[in-house]
């Protein structure tokens, strides 16, 4: 079993490694690729993962705390059976076809990721940043996005019905064109998909 506290990598290959139950501490790699990589019941704390490469990587049961994973690639991993990220960065990464409806996502920052087109319902996204996230074609379906600060996030095509956006900012977000039945709004929120419709309040 991996235990690693101050380690650094650059440009490694990991592929199909066995991180399961990994204990990884203040850990940083820059451009390596975990391509194939089993992480069930990892534990990664402060750790910092830079243009690294998570293609078909299992994340089942994974927990990073106050990690950062910064224009990583996530394309076709998965996270059926759970695991947490907390207060993480993910700035600029790409989950593209990727799976991840048993994944808990407690606040972090996501601006500039692109999750398009993942299947995201029931999910708690609450107080994320999510500024100029691509989450076009996602499926938000009784999302929590309460607080989540959506300043100019692509939600072209996106499902929402039951969504939660009380006190979401929404500045930039074109609300016009989707489906709202069920979706909560605070005032400040409904007066933005009033002026998205074209309505003039006065």
């Amino acid at each position: 079993m991996v235990h690693w506290q101050d380690e650094s990598f650059r440009d490694r290959t990991f592929k199909d490694e066995d991180f399961r139950g990994a204990k990884l501490r203040a850990c940083r790699f820059d451009g390596c690729a975990f391509t194939g990589s089993r992480w069930s019941e990892a534990v990664l704390v402060g750790c910092s993962f830079s243009a690294c490469r998570f293609a078909g990587a299992d994340l089942n049961g994974i927990t990073a705390r106050s990690c950062s994973f910064l224009t990583c690639d996530f394309r076709g991993a998965t996270a059926l059976l759970g695991g947490l990220l907390e207060e993480c960065r993910m700035t600029g990464s790409s989950f593209a076809e990727a799976s991840l409806p048993g994944l808990q996502i407690q606040g972090g920052d996501w601006s500039y990721a692109s999750l398009k087109g993942l299947d995201l319902r029931h999910m708690t996204l609450a107080g994320a940043v999510l500024q100029e996230a691509d989450l076009s074609g996602c499926n938000l379906e009784r999302v929590d996005l309460r607080g989540a600060d959506l300043r100019r996030a692509l939600l072209a095509g996106a499902k929402l019905r039951g969504a939660d956006l009380r006190s979401a900012e929404l500045e930039g977000v074109d609300l016009a064109h989707l489906d709202l039945r069920g979706v909560r709004l605070d005032l400040e929120g409904a007066i933005h998909l009033a002026r998205s419709l074209g309505v003039v309040l006065e």
